[in-house]
């Protein structure tokens, strides 16, 4: 082989060489964080559990599973070079899910709380406090908490709300002598916000930029100008598995070279809540808020 074969053989090479690598980058895999993931995740993928009724964070809509928390679980799939399977199911099913372990992860919009660090671990994507949407005809003026006493407020089974109006009604209306908060119990989001489009009950509690998703979509319904107790809102992994360091770096990741952002202001919920540093928040760092 001649000096000129050879070099042009070579330069062939490295040209396979650089192409392999601007594939690889065109991919979006991080080499570092996918070389993170334990083996097990790396071999089988990553089983996700997705809330199918939160809009703009997880829904369903014409079969597609949608919504700014799936696209960054898409994001963070991409980036750690790892397979997601997602199953969209009603939020009481994920938490026990999670706990037997036929999930990895939820992306389900998690309140983090005391009690739930006692199964799980979370890696916040946002901070989102509690808001109450009403009927436009039927307007209410809820400045404070105080303003909740003697109303009903549809809530979701076994979300965060149901627990903190609890403590409201019990704290800042019985105690003070005022009628407690009639709090109504739905196993989905859409019945609890039925329930008050149909005038059955006087306003619906949940997530701040789930409630302003909700009026800008309908028309029908105004919010509070009160949002309670904002806390870290996010990704909840089984207690302990190695699985959330990884979820925690891949979301810095998006955080530094700006696709977070980018993300949230598709979506519309850039606003209030936005995070500049990724957490891991478990029993050892038990940061609510």
């Amino acid at each position: 082989m001649t000096i000129k074969a050879l070099a042009t053989r070579l330069l062939a090479g490295t040209v396979l060489v650089i192409a392999a690598a601007a594939s690889a980058n065109a991919d979006g895999v991080d080499q570092k964080l996918h070389d993170a993931v334990p083996a097990e995740y790396q071999k089988n993928g990553v089983s996700i559990a997705a809330f199918n009724d939160w809009p703009p964070d997880e829904f369903v809509e014409n079969g597609e599973l949608k919504g700014w928390s799936i696209d960054m679980a898409k994001a963070m799939s991409e980036k750690l070079g790892v397979e997601f399977k997602f199953t969209p199911t009603s939020f009481e099913a994920i938490i026990p899910g999670l706990a037997s372990k036929r999930f990895d992860a939820g992306f389900s919009s998690f309140g983090v709380t005391e009690e739930r660090l006692e199964v799980l671990d979370f890696v916040p994507q946002r901070k989102e406090g509690t808001a109450y949407a009403f009927l436009q005809e039927k307007p209410l003026e809820i400045n404070t908490e105080k303003d909740l006493c003697g109303h009903s407020i549809a809530v979701m089974t076994g979300a965060w709300d149901f627990q903190y109006l609890t403590q409201v009604s019990e704290e800042t209306c019985v105690k003070a002598g005022a009628a407690p908060i009639d709090l109504q119990q739905f196993t989905t989001q859409n019945a609890a916000e039925l329930a008050v489009s149909s005038a059955r009950v006087e306003m619906v509690a949940a997530g701040s930029a789930k409630l302003q998703y909700l009026a800008k979509q309908t028309g029908r319904f105004g919010v509070s100008k009160l949002t309670s107790n904002a806390v870290f809102n996010g990704i909840g992994v089984p207690r302990d598995d190695p699985l959330g360091p990884v979820l925690r770096d891949a979301l810095q990741s998006m955080i530094d070279d700006g696709s977070y952002a980018a993300l949230m202001a598709k979506w519309g919920v850039d606003g209030s809540g936005m995070l500049d540093k990724a957490l891991l928040v478990n029993k050892a760092n038990p940061v609510t808020k």
